[in-house]
């Protein structure tokens, strides 16, 4: 079962004008989950259970905000280059 913390975030009304509280709450977890995956502060899977979405539909979100899911280093991708070069 997972653990949950309650936050209390004040917001000014004026903000709020027209806006449903609950698709509000919704996007917040949803960019706070795409930047947290963006900064490695969460994992794709518990950024994607942050923003209430699963890794499918939290993966084509991520590409659609231009962040990439796979992350290579510059030693890694020259790694996967070569080894990929050896099917040609």
């Amino acid at each position: 079962m997972l653990d949950f913390e309650t936050l209390e975030v004040k917001i000014p009304k004026d903000i709020l004008l027209g806006v449903k509280k609950e698709k509000f709450v919704e996007d917040m977890k949803f960019f706070t989950a795409m930047r947290l995956y963006e900064e490695n502060f969460l994992s794709l899977g518990k950024a994607a259970e942050l923003a209430g979405k699963n890794k499918d539909n939290f993966i084509e979100a991520l590409s659609e905000h231009g962040i990439d899911v796979i992350r290579y280093s510059k030693e890694e991708l020259n790694e996967e280059v070569k080894y990929l070069r050896k099917f040609k």
